[in-house]
């Protein structure tokens, strides 16, 4: 039997009070809700988001996740549900009417690394708020005036596909379609944000006009880093209303490391992804999101898909988060590094005019 002197048992008791003591101090000091960047201040009424906008309903719920690497959303309120496919959550999506306000909570995904949540200046308000694990941050989004596809972006790097991380906020009108009004206002501001609060960023799409013509051929085509147009998302197209859409999209066939549809399976062996799909889908004006068309991804061939623009916005490509794990010669280990998550990078937006 061990004996313990009076010295050594005074020193444990020490030891064991001072625990104890840092433990009541801990929890008595502790805040009920973590928070860093967006303060929880920030989306109360009466500071960014007026009371006016709480009182007429016009303030929308939103909860996002951040993995690595794609924004998960989910809204309620303000006439806008998130329904994507049947699923409650949005990928790299808000929906959203003109002149509402979304009351965003923001966390990293279980697991993830800290990234960021950057929405710059198309109206009145820049949101730029780390999200970092085991913290709630808030972000107050302003949302613009005019309908349009406004970027959104994480601009923190949590990994070699950080700059994939795009997002882009849908604002539909409340009924109908944009107007040429719009339309003109939308591009002006949208070229003021890449001049001021985007400058230096490749990830706000161009805009391309389809408004003189019932038949719109809009053509996509993606390179070997797996965008289309060289833009992440995808160029935002305007077609005019009841129009009769052709969309054709060409993507070759993954053959390196820069392209997120290159994978690796578990025994370290190339191949190209091959079970995901690519399509068309409609979006409309209470936020849901439905199927238009889709297809299994094909490579190396151009698809068509053809549909009439009725509903007030659409999406096109590859929609939803595609695993990617990097794993060259089964070399990949917690001892050596591992590298996978879920990108999205071969899809983008149609707005639709009134025609």
């Amino acid at each position: 039997m061990i004996k313990v002197d009076r010295k050594e048992k005074f020193e444990l008791y020490w030891v064991i009070y001072v625990i104890v003591l840092f433990a009541i101090v801990i929890g008595a000091t502790a805040p009920a809700v973590y928070t860093v960047g967006g303060d929880l201040s920030s989306v109360q009424a009466g500071i960014i988001i007026p009371n006016t906008a709480v009182n007429e309903g016009k303030v929308i719920q939103g909860t996002l996740y951040a993995y690595q690497y794609y924004f998960a959303i989910k809204e309620n309120g303000g006439s806008i549900t998130s329904n994507e496919l049947g699923s409650p959550y949005y990928y790299n999506i808000m929906v959203a009417h003109p002149g509402q306000y979304i009351n965003l909570t923001m966390y990293a995904a279980p697991h993830m690394a800290t990234a960021n949540f950057y929405y710059p200046d198309y109206a009145t308000h820049v949101d730029d708020v780390q999200i970092v694990p085991g913290l709630v941050q808030y972000a107050p989004v302003v949302v613009p005036n005019i309908s349009g596809a406004f970027a959104f972006l994480n601009g923190e790097y949590n990994g070699p596909w950080f700059s994939y991380q795009e997002g882009l906020l849908l604002v539909l009108p409340y009924q109908g379609y944009m107007s040429q009004t719009d339309v003109s206002k939308y591009i002006t501001q949208t070229h003021l944000a890449q001049t001021s609060t985007l400058v230096g960023d490749p990830y706000n799409p161009p805009i391309v006009v389809y408004n003189t013509t019932m038949t719109p051929t809009v053509d996509l085509v993606a390179d070997q880093y797996a965008i289309f147009n060289n833009s992440v998302p995808g160029p935002t197209a305007v077609v005019l209303a009841n129009s009769n859409v052709t969309v054709n999209m060409y993507i070759p066939t993954p053959n390196s490391d820069h392209n997120f549809l290159y994978n690796y399976s578990t025994s370290g062996t190339p191949y190209p992804v091959r079970n995901v799909y690519i399509g068309i889908y409609a979006v409309w004006w209470n936020g849901s999101i439905t199927l238009v068309k889709q297809v299994p991804i094909p490579y190396d061939k151009t698809i068509t898909f053809t549909f009439t623009a009725n509903a007030p916005a659409y999406l096109y490509g590859l929609i939803t988060p595609v695993y990617y794990n990097y794993n060259f010669m089964n070399m990949s280990n917690t001892l050596t590094g591992e590298q996978y998550g879920y990108v999205m990078g071969l899809w983008g937006t149609i707005l639709v005019e009134q025609g």
